[in-house]
Order: C-alpha cells, then structure tokens, then sequence
C-alpha cells in the first residue's frame, strides 16, 4: 500500500510540472513563422516526363535485294539528302544490263539493214530479172502471132496455138512479177519487217531500263538531311526488298512527346503553355505548347513495372534546343490553369481538420483554427477561395503543437 501511495503521489507531481509547463507555454507564447496573405497568381499544372523527338523523321528502306557489301554511316553521323548509306551487290544485274545493251545494238543493226541503200543490190537483180522477162515476154508474142496466122491458114493445129496462148500469157505473169520486185526493191525492206525490228528494239531498252533502276536500287540514299538516328542492318547481311533499314532524323527541327495519364488527360487542351527543363539542359528552361493529343489512350508500363493507361501529347519547342539530341528525357509541367489576382498561401499552411481544409490565423496574439475552400493547387501553393480575407496574418507550418488557443509568440 505505502508503495503505490509513493506511485501516485510521483504520478501527480509529474502532471502538475507538465500542466505548469503547458500553462506557462501557452502564456509565455509559442515560437511560430507567419505570413500575411496576399492577392498574386498562381498556375495548376500537371508534371511528367517527355521524350525528345524529331518532328521530320524518315524511314528508309531497302528496295533492292542481295548482299550487303558495305554500310557508310553510323548512328549519330550526320547525312544530306541523295548521300549513299549502304550498297548491295550487283554484279548479276549488271551482267543483265552487258546483255540487254547488246540485244539493242543486234536489232538496231538489223534495223539499219532494211534501209533501201542496203537494197541496191536486190534492185539491180530484180531489174535484170525484169529485162529477161521482158525479153521472153516479146519473143512469146511474136510466137504467137505466128502462131495464129498459121492457124487460120491451117498450117498448125487449134491444140497447138492454145499452147502459144498459155506461153504468152505465162510470159505475160512472169514480166508483171519481174516488175513488181523491182517496186518492193526500190521501197525497201516491208513494214512489218521493219516493225518488227523496232518491237525488238523496245523490248531490249525496256529490258535494259528495268535492270538499270534495280541497280539503282541497290545503294539506299538518304531522303532527308539528318542525323541517322537508328541503324536496323549490318554489312554481310543479306538485304531483302522492303527491309527498314535506317531511321534518319532531322535535329534541327525537334518537339517532346509525352504520355500522360488518362485520370489527368480531361485537364490538358491544346494551346497549353508548357514549361520544359532537365539535366540535359543543364540551367536552362524553354517554354513550349501542347500541339497536338492522341484521340486514344494506350497501355505503358511504368518504370516501376505498373501498367498504366496514358495519352500521347505532343508539345512543340519554343525556344534554344541546341543542347538537344532526340531520345533525351526532359521534365515538363504543362499548364493547366492560371489565375491572377487570387488569394494565394502556401500549402505548408493548410492541414486536414475534422473533414476539412483549415489554417490557423493569429488573432489577438493567439492561434485559431479557421476553414477555408481550396482552389487550384500548384506546387507548394494554394488558391483559396472562402475563409480567408487578404492581409490576415496566418502560421505557414503549424506542427502538432500547435493548440487552438495557444499564445503565439512570433519568430
């Protein structure tokens, strides 16, 4: 019994110091840091991470087909339009062309022997042809006018001039046809002859033209002037006919793009001023635009492994990027919404008090607790719309000693 008489009486000793304490605390005045609120701007925006991109980006692919003998260029090398970063090869291809050139000149010479200069040889034969025949033909026709008066005079049967007839008239063909081979000796070479060389002669230059362009294809040129940004083949590799092959990026025309979150996308609209920073970028910030946003979400896996639903947005540059190089990280605070001349503390001042947002303000040296209605929020300030007047003096770190109540001594 003496024992937990000395237990209690200790207990009660200890009570009244603490009492006292807080007592002469409360009276003496608790060490604060306080603020005056003030009218002034504040912006809400939403913060991520953006990639550098190239907003002129060429794919370039691999129209040809065979080995590749040598690539010309490395990721990083800067390119101009029409330079060559790879050849294929094609040492078949240009066999083919050795071969439709010399089917042009065969059918080109064929052609130029149809031409009539070439023919005077077969017009001279042809005429002497023709003087034979006509030799033949007139000798014809006097045995057959002998025939005939030999005939009517009885000397000679009717079967007998019936055969000088046929040889006249035999004669006759003969002389005509004599004729006409001269007409077609001194014409030339027949049309279709001719046209028929001159199909060969097209079909060797489309064949010859046709191996020509897949030569071409076998070195791929730059499209753009650029930096190449991806190299997707190796030398000795075989190269087949719609194979990417590099991804070439012009630097000096660069933009961000952004994936945000699809709980947050509703807050962004196009035209949003976008503050962009990062270590890349050392000191420096620029400013930028939401230009663009993706009509779909889609599923990105975060860094922490967590599958999240986020927007594509894309965001122009408005400022010095010469420090830039596609594929850095940069941070980005897109703004969302910016108000001026609103009352604004820090968010440091306000805490959670039976269900609501609440300050303490001194009031005749005393701190009182008072609710008030929050607007928008950015980084370690705070809109407020109801419970506060502008000039009120309010703690900017209130901690759990704080009492309503308490004196405040100010720090």
């Amino acid at each position: 019994m003496k024992k937990k008489r000395i237990y209690w009486a200790i207990t009660i000793i200890i009570l009244c110091i603490v009492s006292g304490l807080i007592y002469v605390k409360m009276q003496g005045g608790q060490a604060v840091e306080t603020t005056v609120t003030e009218k002034g701007e504040i912006k809400q925006y939403i913060e991520d991470i953006a990639v550098v991109k190239s907003n002129k980006r060429q794919t370039v692919y691999i129209e040809g087909a065979g080995k590749i003998n040598n690539i010309e260029v490395n990721v990083g090398d800067y390119v101009k339009k029409g330079d060559v970063l790879l050849t294929m090869d094609k040492q078949d291809l240009e066999l083919k062309l050795k071969d439709a050139t010399a089917k042009i000149e065969a059918a080109k010479a064929q052609l130029a022997s149809t031409d009539s200069s070439n023919y005077v040889n077969k017009i001279e034969i042809a005429q002497a042809a023709v003087d034979s025949a006509k030799v033949n033909y007139e000798s014809i026709t006097r045995d057959l006018n002998n025939a005939k008066t030999l005939f009517e005079s009885d000397a000679i049967s009717q079967q007998e001039l019936n055969k000088a007839e046929d040889a006249y008239k035999t004669a006759e063909v003969t002389l005509k046809s004599a004729n006409l081979q001269v007409e077609d000796a001194k014409d030339g070479a027949p049309d279709y002859l001719k046209d028929g060389y001159m199909a060969v002669i097209e079909q060797a230059v489309i064949l010859r033209d046709s191996v020509m362009r897949e030569i071409e294809k076998q070195q791929v040129l730059a499209s753009i002037d650029g930096i190449i940004l991806e190299k997707l083949v190796d030398e000795n590799s075989m190269g087949v006919t719609g194979t990417v092959a590099f991804l070439i990026g012009d630097i000096k025309s660069l933009e961000l793009e952004g994936n945000i979150l699809s709980d947050d996308i509703y807050k962004v609209q196009i035209g949003n001023e976008v503050e962009v920073s990062g270590k890349a970028m050392g000191d420096l910030s620029v400013e930028g635009k939401i230009i663009k946003i993706a009509p779909e979400a889609k599923n990105i896996t975060s860094s922490l492994g967590v599958n999240q639903k986020r927007v594509p947005v894309t965001i122009q540059i408005n400022g010095e990027t010469s420090l830039l190089r596609p594929g850095y990280d940069l941070d980005i605070k897109i703004i969302t919404q910016v108000k001026s001349d609103t009352l604004v503390i820090p968010d440091s001042a306000v805490f959670d008090y039976k269900g609501s947002s609440c300050v303490f303000i001194v009031d005749s040296g005393k701190a009182v607790i008072r609710e008030i209605k929050k607007g928008i929020e950015s980084e370690k300030t705070i809109e407020v719309l109801e419970g506060l007047k502008e000039g009120e003096k309010i703690l900017i770190k209130p901690d759990n000693n704080i009492k309503e109540g308490m004196k405040i001594k100010l720090g």
